[in-house]
């Protein structure tokens, strides 16, 4: 059925892509919008979001990666029949979480990961570079196969593959503990096509010898995969309040 556009409220928020993917989910969530149904065209979207097409397409892919949307060739963009619960991830990604502040975790990765794709830029043998194209190659693979598993260790492999590739023993060592946590995100929300492409660009930067560019790509690479894991943030950072909030109000009834 197509959804009421009557529903769609304007996004007024500083991070408008966050703004849109956050909407998006509370229409699901609350029932507004159900499995199977088709969006308004991304014109008319933006229009009644008030929002850029750039940033609306930028929320849309992240949705898609989360697998809350479908985006199909020539038909339009759909609620997916197979819409992960937020509420599930919410639960995964508080078991996750413990004392580890996941923006922090990204701004780090932001650092570190960075400067290795630069360096692998510079240091990578072609052996190297040829076995860097042979995990996309394999992604590819797995994706037509529908093999997550696979999907998700071949991620890791990449990762992994540029920090060798930047032969710096010291960075590599610092680089192992980001890669733990790395493992967890990774199995919560899964390599996506739109990420797939991003990776194919490090790979390509790294390949045509320019730090800078190589530098870039991973930069657009972590933000992009940051942006997918916002909204689940946002919740739980909005439920951990609510519980200290009701905490804080249950004790001074007993008091």
């Amino acid at each position: 059925m197509m959804i009421d556009s009557s529903k769609i409220t304007p996004i007024h928020r500083k991070d408008l892509t966050s703004g849109i993917i956050d909407s998006i989910l509370k229409m699901i969530s609350n029932g507004n919008w159900e499995p199977g149904d088709k969006l308004p065209s991304q014109r008319k979207l933006s229009s009644l979001m008030d929002v850029s097409m750039a940033s609306l397409r930028e929320a849309l892919y992240s949705l898609q990666a989360m697998g809350v949307l479908e985006m199909r060739h020539g038909a339009g963009t759909f609620i997916s029949s197979n819409t992960i619960n937020p509420g599930e991830k919410i639960i995964e990604l508080s078991m996750l979480l413990g004392n580890l502040d996941i923006k922090m975790f990204f701004e780090a990765r932001e650092v570190i990961e960075t400067g290795l794709a630069s360096l692998a830029a510079e240091h990578a043998t072609e052996d190297q570079i040829n076995h860097l194209f042979l995990i996309l190659e394999s992604q590819k693979a797995a994706f037509d196969l529908g093999n997550e598993d696979h999907l998700h260790n071949l991620d890791l492999a990449f990762h992994q593959q540029i920090a060798d590739m930047a032969n710096n023993t010291f960075l590599s060592q610092i680089n192992d503990i980001l890669f733990k946590n790395l493992d967890k995100l990774f199995r919560i929300l899964p390599l996506s096509k739109a990420g797939w492409a991003l990776h194919q660009n490090v790979a390509k930067a790294i390949q045509d010898r320019s730090p800078t560019d190589a530098y870039r790509a991973m930069k657009m690479l972590i933000q992009f995969s940051l942006s997918n894991y916002l909204p689940y943030i946002e919740k739980y950072e909005t439920s951990q309040t609510d519980k200290s909030l009701n905490t804080n109000f249950q004790n001074q009834e007993i008091r």
